[in-house]
């Protein structure tokens, strides 16, 4: 059976609160479906981008520490997972200094 090799899979978590933060798997050539197992949970099958990549959108997740590996598949088989990558979400701060002013 053919296995499949994911290559990466890069977190691209912005410093601010602002951004809208994505998870990134590479391309990986073949790869029809990948899988995502978020903090041991295996996520639902994902349909792979033409060029076997995958974005998914971590807005939903609360904050805390993430732990997440990837794995590829197509008609063949199952590729093993990645690497393991960890993060961290912050949260967001309740903002101070109130006042009124007639600035």
């Amino acid at each position: 059976m053919k296995k499949l090799l994911l290559i990466a899979v890069i977190c691209l978590f912005a410093s601010t609160a602002w951004a809208a933060p994505f998870l990134v798997c590479d391309p990986n050539p073949g790869a029809e479906s990948i899988i995502l197992e978020i903090n041991g949970v295996e996520m639902p099958e994902f349909i792979a981008e033409p060029d076997g990549s995958l974005r998914y959108d971590l807005a939903g997740l609360v904050a805390g520490d993430f732990t997440v590996r990837a794995k590829a598949g197509n008609m063949w088989g199952w590729s093993i997972y990645s690497l393991p990558l960890d993060f961290t979400k912050p949260s967001l701060q309740a903002p101070m200094g109130l006042r009124v002013s007639s600035e």
